[in-house]
């Protein structure tokens, strides 16, 4: 029951376009920091999130990442950073809104917009390829 009132606390603030904190996420679920310390640890077990190995904070929350990548993903007034072109559609998909990608074609670097609308994307046309194959993302996810 705590992990998933951990994860569910993890996934409400990045829905809404905020980065949490464990500190946050202790104040909001109400537990104390060191077992949202634990959660992180068993949830990465899981592979439910991935904290940062240097200060323990959320590093990715698939779909969603803390810090800046390639592919920054817009609704509105609300921004995320996807990890990767899979999960910028993703975060379409979690919070169930019409997104605007912005990245860069991975080989000769023109800028990439996509636009996830009504569930479809668009332009329909685009290729996405993916260096390792999904059963080994989890071998270096950070790298993935």
């Amino acid at each position: 029951m705590q992990d998933a009132s951990v994860r569910t606390a993890v996934y409400g603030a990045f829905a809404t376009g905020v980065v949490p904190t464990r500190d946050q996420v202790a104040r909001s679920t109400g537990f104390p920091l060191d077992a949202v310390a634990a959660s992180y640890r068993r949830l990465a077990e899981a592979h439910g999130l991935v904290p940062d190995p240097r200060t323990g904070e959320v590093w990715m929350a698939m779909p969603f990442s803390a810090v800046p990548t390639a592919f920054r993903v817009t609704a509105g007034s609300t921004a995320w950073w996807a990890n990767c072109a899979w999960d910028a559609l993703g975060i379409a998909a979690a919070t169930g809104r019409d997104v605007r990608i912005d990245t860069g074609c991975a080989d000769c670097g023109d800028p990439l917009t996509l636009r996830v609308e009504h569930g479809s994307v668009a332009p329909p046309d685009g290729v996405v390829h993916f260096a390792v194959p999904a059963a080994r993302w989890w071998d270096d996810i950070g790298f993935t």
